[in-house]
């Protein structure tokens, strides 16, 4: 559930809008058959939605802006990205879309090798979070 320290007239729309770049993502991902790391950019808010126009002009609702349609209070609107980024992370956990791989140890064709990062993955293609963990009927 998106929890925010900002109240949002438009929260119901939000949540859609993250929920569709979600499932974006994993349409994405699944035919590409790749993984994604939770620590280097690859499920990122900001990055997701800089050029979603539909996703700006909602979280503008909840902002006065200025002459030139700018978001006044900028330290706000990073509080609002920062919460909705931890929303948008829980999304892909919780979506049932993707596998997750924490970081740690993984044994890989009769190898063990380690994981720095956590990763997620389209449901059901990795046992592993490594470019060579397909399993075998994702072949």
């Amino acid at each position: 559930m998106l929890t925010s320290k900002i109240t949002l007239v438009n929260q119901e729309k939000i949540e859609g809008i993250l929920k569709e770049l979600v499932q974006n993502a994993y349409e994405e991902v699944n035919e590409e058959q790749m993984l994604l790391c939770l620590e280097c950019g690859d499920v990122d808010l900001t990055i997701a939605t800089m050029n979603h126009d539909e996703f700006q002009d909602a979280i503008k609702e909840n902002f006065e802006l200025d002459e030139f349609g700018e978001i006044i209070t900028h330290d706000k609107y990073l509080e609002l990205m920062e919460d909705l980024h931890e929303y948008y992370v829980e999304i892909f956990h919780t979506s049932g879309l993707f596998d997750y791989f924490p970081s740690g140890f993984y044994e890989v064709n009769g190898k063990k090798v380690f994981s720095e990062t956590d990763m997620l993955a389209p449901m059901g293609i990795f046992y592993a979070p490594f470019d060579e963990a397909k399993k075998e009927s994702s072949d």
